[in-house]
């Protein structure tokens, strides 16, 4: 069982830009996972890196490193911040600049929508 769990979800931002939600789960029992665990961790086969991918879940800040990292080919890669939607990280376009933030609400996974 791999200890970290990736799920990605068709959303869009509050302004109605299209993006991709990258959300992780921790599964073990105590919460707590080894930077050993990030090995051979892979990207969800559906994800589109003509869009952009904001980031979200809880867990150590070198695990968001490993998933921007991975992401990068994307439009834009950001990260969620509960206090501000996803800070743009990261852009391979013109139209979403680092540092920007994009408001947005969490993905209901139920719904799965476009």
């Amino acid at each position: 069982m791999n200890a970290i769990q990736l799920e990605v979800i068709p959303h869009r931002t509050r302004d109605g830009l299209p993006y991709q939600h990258l959300r992780f789960q921790i599964l073990t029992d105590d919460g707590v996972i080894a930077p050993a665990d990030i090995k051979g961790l892979k990207l969800p086969a559906n994800i589109k890196f003509d869009l952009g991918i904001a980031i979200e879940g809880k867990g150590p800040i070198w695990l968001y490193g490993y998933l921007v990292h991975e992401c990068h080919p994307a439009t834009w890669v950001g990260c969620y911040d509960p206090r501000l939607g996803a800070v743009v990280v990261a852009s391979h376009t013109h139209d979403v600049s680092v540092a920007q933030v994009l408001p947005l609400d969490l993905p209901d996974v139920t719904a799965k929508q476009n």
